[in-house]
């Protein structure tokens, strides 16, 4: 076994393993809180859980790499090796603690060129989402590709946002454009969707980079393309991203300036 199938396996073995207490609680959670006194950003004590239990299950077998998670932030290695993983427990935890099973658990792994292995897991629909650079992406374990719809006008998408007054104007300048568009509060899942032709584009602001990590590598290697708003490649430190069948892509682009 190669290493990126190594690094794969061991991603779904962390997603799988903690997909047992996601479905357990999924839709009882009665106690969580606010970030930031934010009531549109919200954590449990079952996000906290599950990125223990991640971070635990690839250190022991990778304890020379470095994990972000977005609860406890980094835990680094004495030797940083220069591999990244990125976790994020619970990608829409308020649909999460609502019932609503639009929610993931979402772990990737970056080197010096971008984002390698991506895992992005719906334990509720029996979703695995997988993809290793230059291998093709993957739902459960069948091959996935990007819908065919040439233009922007005739294209079924969904938006995402944080900031109430960024959600409202990409909303307003999409929605003049495309054929439909929704909001479904999980990045990671609607940036999936879009590798397997559901949707045909999304597009959202104020993201960070566990939000993204794992599901912009599921649409590459699906054929579409991801890029920022200013339609540069994303980084580390991106926040906005478009994400589409890679058709109209600059259609989008020139919609959101």
């Amino acid at each position: 076994m190669n290493k990126p199938d190594k690094y794969l396996k061991i991603a779904i073995k962390a997603a799988k393993q903690s997909g047992k207490i996601f479905v357990r609680h999924f839709g009882k959670i009665k106690d969580y809180k606010q970030k930031n006194n934010d009531p549109r950003n919200l954590v449990t004590a079952i996000d906290l859980k599950i990125e223990k239990n991640i971070k635990a299950c690839i250190h022991r077998h990778f304890p020379d790499h470095q994990l972000m998670g977005e609860e406890f932030g980094w835990q680094t290695s004495a030797k940083k090796t220069g591999f990244k993983w990125y976790i994020d427990p619970i990608d829409g935890t308020s649909n999460y603690i609502q019932g609503l099973p639009l929610a993931c658990i979402s772990i990737a792994l970056w080197d010096e060129f971008g984002p390698l292995v991506a895992v992005v897991y719906n334990p509720l629909l029996k979703q695995v989402y997988t993809a290793q650079r230059g291998k093709g992406a993957y739902l459960n374990g069948k091959k996935i590709k990007v819908s065919k719809v040439k233009s922007f006008s005739g294209a079924f998408g969904s938006i995402g946002w944080v900031e109430r007054s960024n959600g409202v104007k990409l909303f307003a300048k999409i929605i003049r454009v495309c054929r439909k568009v929704r909001g479904l509060a999980t990045s990671a899942l609607q940036t999936c969707m879009v590798g397997n032709g559901i949707l045909d584009f999304y597009v959202t602001r104020d993201l960070h980079i566990w939000d993204f990590a794992a599901a912009i590598l599921i649409v590459k290697e699906a054929g579409g393309q991801v890029t920022d708003f200013q339609g540069r490649s994303l980084t580390e430190n991106s926040s906005g991203i478009v994400a589409s069948n890679g058709k109209f892509h600059n259609e989008i682009l020139k919609t959101i300036k």
